[in-house]
């Protein structure tokens, strides 16, 4: 069994390096390999066959589902499976099919003007436009097109308002009534919020606390996952074992308080809304219970290995999941640690001690994943860790849960539990202000995963066999951090991947200057999703400068957002309603060993053709980022800069046929063009006719709607370019059209 269970792990990771999913009729030829595996008992081979085929099986099922949902007009029948967003611009929903071949796939629409108030449990008859699920890809960031395999969603678009939409029913849902009277009972608390997320999963938490709970590194203490899910059974279970039964009957306490306890887990992963953190532990003590009803013994290693195993077979698309992997590695090294431990013995300050050692082993590993899986952990993950693990699982979480019984049983009193459970969480939630305040963000983005990998390694080998002996090696734990930390700093230029938008950051250590803050519309904000989240996970401590080309909000963003999070920062723009911009004109020439111009343009009433065209030189190099800038400003530019030249070119106006004229281009000559652009843009941006242009004059073209996050390293030898989808893990789920891993330009 554990040769199977291994061959299921080795078949999900290499998964993940192929390029392609391989076709369906590799299944047939995979249940051959099963059979004669099975039967020269090559379990391995077995293990690594059964993944593949429960892989394509699923992942076939999914693009046929697609596939007819895209390509048939019809209109769609569904059922909202969790509570609307409301926003004032639209209202944002999953749509849980129930007709068709996509019959039990989802998809998420927007609806401007539903034509009455959208629940939980509506079945409408829709007419809408779909597309693929497509998102951004930056290092850090979520891979939307993994989450959507793993949510089972088919399709993403919006609700056609003029075309009729029918309501066939209303199904009466049980857990969204739940939650609305608990959500009225904690809302006029302060740690409402986290009581809300711990009771039904709603996580509706401000900028701030979000930030809290990164910089802390308790957010997975705000998620219900296997820690919680384990509390439940563990009180249950003790709770269960201790009710008096009948002698004739004690042969049947365990089984019924294993079973017992089983059945309260599901319920409390039910209330919230079976989130798959929450299905996962459910599987893991499923497994535990049935093995302990059949009275047989697992060991540690056995018990892993199998969960593995089940739940990557179960659901292949589990191997996508950053959460996953940091879930199953983590339960391996609390195995790992309680191995190496053994029995808790001797007295109260042995026990102490051994308390205090282990929560310390696990924190020191579970940075060491951060900084493999997030290129980066929080510097106060340690001391969150060792204060607030053990005073929610032994206090705080068992009361809300108490509460929570109270609170749908009904039982009168539940207003003074609630009261209580906000005086226990007030330590915690202040703790989550001051390190939304005062907490860092470790970042290492660019260190070695064979580094991280080497150090865990030795560290495992130092655990294991103590200290002493490889005392010498231990300096290797320290080397990635050093070799981030000691290293000159380089300069670097991203395009961060916005959509349809613009944010580039000039990279130099942990300075930075940012051209543009990304699009914000209605209620979205990449500035808040894609620009902060970029710039902290690069490293940035310090955000000189931030220049707005012209006021159009897929530029401006909000900005206001990065003056809060780098207090210093200086603002230039030429937007007469900023009354605290300083003119573009008046942007400072050196920044360390770079030349900044920013070049004169005037005349003009569009707010596009006022955009603030700067020029970078480095090293001899010239980038251009012109903004949205037309042909009329290009012509002008090419007449008062008659030697104007760049290496490298932001396409002005995400590449519009109304910019990027052939003189223009073939005047600069760039080596390389990059545009900022979304994926099935309405605009259909960049336009044919500019990459004919750019196609005619031999200048290379990299859209981040195909290569995600552009990043450009800046050397006197030469320009590297990095493109992030390129080496985004699995390879066969990124879009390889226009793609090239890397591009090197030199004189």
């Amino acid at each position: 069994m554990k040769s199977f269970c291994i061959g299921v792990l080795i078949g999900s990771l290499l998964s993940l390096f192929l390029p392609i999913v391989p076709p369906f009729f590799s299944v047939f030829l995979l249940l051959v390999v099963i059979l004669v595996a099975l039967r020269c008992h090559y379990h391995c081979f077995t293990g690594v066959a059964a993944f593949f085929l429960c892989w394509i099986w699923q992942f076939d099922d999914y693009q046929q589902a697609q596939q007819h949902l895209l390509n048939v007009e019809q209109s769609i029948n569904g059922t909202i499976t969790e509570k609307p967003k409301h926003f004032a611009e639209y209202s944002q929903f999953i749509l849980r099919l129930e007709t068709g071949p996509a019959a039990g796939y989802f998809v998420s629409l927007n609806w401007s003007v539903p034509p009455m108030s959208l629940h939980a449990g509506q079945r409408w008859q829709l007419n809408a436009r779909l597309k693929p699920v497509a998102g951004v890809a930056n290092p850090g960031g979520v891979n939307k097109e993994a989450a959507a395999l793993l949510q089972k969603i088919v399709a993403q678009g919006s609700v056609i308002s003029a075309e009729p939409a029918m309501l066939l029913g209303q199904q009466d849902d049980l857990r969204q009534r739940w939650l609305e009277d608990i959500a009225a009972n904690v809302s006029s608390l302060p740690t409402g919020p986290l009581l809300l997320a711990l009771t039904m999963g709603e996580r509706q938490f401000s900028t701030s606390l979000w930030h809290g709970l990164q910089h802390s590194g308790l957010a997975h203490l705000m998620a219900i996952s296997g820690l919680h899910i384990g509390l439940v059974f563990g009180w249950s279970l003790l709770l269960l074992r201790l009710l008096p039964w009948p002698l004739r009957w004690l042969v049947w306490r365990q089984p019924v308080a294993l079973v017992g306890s089983l059945f309260l887990c599901l319920c409390y992963a039910w209330l919230a809304g079976f989130a798959i953190p929450t299905v996962r532990a459910t599987v893991a003590l499923l497994l535990l219970v049935t093995a302990l009803l059949q009275h047989k013994s697992i060991n540690y290693s056995s018990y892993w290995l199998l969960l593995s195993a089940v739940l990557l077979l179960f659901e292949p698309f589990f191997v996508l999941s950053k959460s996953f992997w940091l879930s199953l590695l983590a339960v391996a090294i609390i195995f790992f640690v309680l191995w190496r431990l053994g029995t808790f013995v001797g007295g109260w300050r042995s026990k102490l001690r051994q308390f205090v050692y282990f929560h310390l082993s696990l924190t020191v590993f579970m940075a060491l994943l951060s900084l493999l899986l997030f290129d980066g952990s929080a510097v106060l993950s340690i001391v969150s860790n060792l204060l607030f693990i053990p005073w929610c699982s032994v206090v705080a979480i068992p009361l809300v849960l108490l509460t929570l019984v109270v609170e749908l049983c009904g039982v009168p009193g539940s207003g003074l539990l609630w009261q209580l459970c906000d005086w226990v969480f007030r330590p915690l939630l202040w703790w989550l202000n001051w390190c939304a305040e005062h907490g860092q963000w470790l970042a290492l983005p660019d260190i070695s995963a064979v580094w991280l990998v080497s150090a865990g390694a030795v560290g495992l080998l130092s655990y294991l066999c103590g200290i002493r002996r490889f005392w010498f090696l231990l300096p290797l734990l320290l080397l990635p951090i050093l070799h981030s930390t000691l290293r000159p700093a380089q300069w670097q230029l991203h395009l961060i991947d916005v959509g349809q938008g613009l944010a580039v950051l000039l990279q130099y250590g942990d300075r930075g200057l940012l051209y543009d803050a990304g699009p914000r519309y209605g209620a979205y904000s990449a500035t808040a999703s894609q620009v902060l989240p970029y710039l902290r996970q690069r490293g940035i401590k310090r955000l000189d400068y931030l220049l707005l080309s012209h006021d159009d909000s897929d530029h401006t963003g909000d900005w206001t957002l990065l003056q809060k999070a780098y207090p210093h920062v200086r603002l230039y723009a030429d937007i007469s309603h900023l009354a605290a911009a300083t003119p573009c004109q008046q942007l400072p020439t050196t920044y360390f060993d770079a030349q900044l111009t920013v070049l004169s343009t005037d005349g003009f009433s569009s707010k596009n053709d006022r955009s603030c065209v700067l020029l970078i030189q480095l090293y001899g190099w010239h980038i251009l980022l012109p903004g949205d800038i037309g042909q009329q400003v290009e012509r002008q530019l090419l007449q008062r800069y008659p030697n104007l030249r760049a290496n490298v070119l932001i396409l002005p106006h995400h590449g519009s046929n109304s910019s990027s004229h052939f003189a223009f281009l073939h005047q600069l000559a760039p080596q390389i063009a990059f545009n900022s652009a979304s994926l099935y843009n309405r605009h259909q941006h960049p336009a044919t006719q500019v990459q004919q242009r750019l196609a005619a004059l031999g200048i290379s073209l990299i859209n981040t709607a195909q290569s995600g996050a552009i990043r450009l390293d800046i050397t006197e030898a030469g320009l590297d370019v990095t493109e992030y989808r390129a080496q985004r893990i699995p390879f066969w789920l990124q879009k390889p059209i226009g793609n090239a891993e890397t591009l090197r330009t030199t004189r």
